[in-house]
C-alpha cells in the first residue's frame, strides 16, 4: 500500500511531467485514491482543479464545487484556497449564465407575449405613470397654525 503523500507526490509528477510524461489520467487516479483513503485536502483540491479544467477528468464545475467543499471540510488550512477558488468558480458560473442569456432571444419572447398591440400596452403603462406623479405632486394643504401663548 503506497503511502497517502507518496500518492499525491505521484499525481504532481504525473500531471506536471516531472521524470515522467504528462499524464493528466494517472494524475488524477493518484489523487483520487488519496482522497478516498485519507481524505486528504490537497488530493480533493487538486481534483476539483481538474474537474473544473477538464484535465483528464470530465469538466463539470458542479462536481468541482463538490471536491473544494470536501478539501475545505478535511483540513482547516484549505479553507483560504477553496474560498479563492469557489470566488473563481463563482464568476465562471456567472459568465456561463450570461453567455447563455440572449438579449435578442428575450425581446423575441416579450414581442410574442405583447403580439402586435405592444403600444398599446407602452401608453397605457406611460398614463399610469404620469397618473402617479400628478398624484403625489399634488399642493398639500397648509399645515394648521399654532396656537399662541
Amino acid at each position: 500500500m503506497i503511502s497517502i503523500l507518496l500518492q499525491v507526490k505521484l499525481g504532481d509528477a504525473h500531471y506536471y511531467g516531472r521524470g515522467t510524461k504528462v499524464d493528466y489520467e494517472v494524475a488524477a487516479s493518484h489523487y483520487r485514491s488519496a482522497s478516498e483513503q485519507q481524505h486528504n485536502a490537497q488530493a480533493m483540491f487538486n481534483l476539483g482543479y481538474m474537474h473544473e479544467r477538464g484535465l483528464g477528468l470530465a469538466k463539470d464545475r458542479h462536481l468541482a464545487k463538490r471536491c473544494y467543499d470536501l478539501a475545505a471540510d478535511a483540513s482547516p488550512d484549505a479553507r483560504i484556497p477553496v474560498a479563492l477558488a469557489l470566488i473563481k468558480l463563482s464568476f465562471l458560473f456567472g459568465f456561463d449564465y450570461l453567455q447563455e442569456f440572449s438579449l435578442v432571444d428575450q425581446l423575441d419572447k416579450w414581442d410574442q407575449l405583447l403580439g402586435q398591440n405592444w403600444d398599446l400596452y407602452l401608453i397605457g403603462f406611460l398614463t399610469g405613470m404620469l397618473s402617479l406623479i400628478i398624484y403625489f405632486r399634488r399642493p398639500q394643504p397648509p399645515p394648521p397654525p399654532r396656537p399662541v401663548n
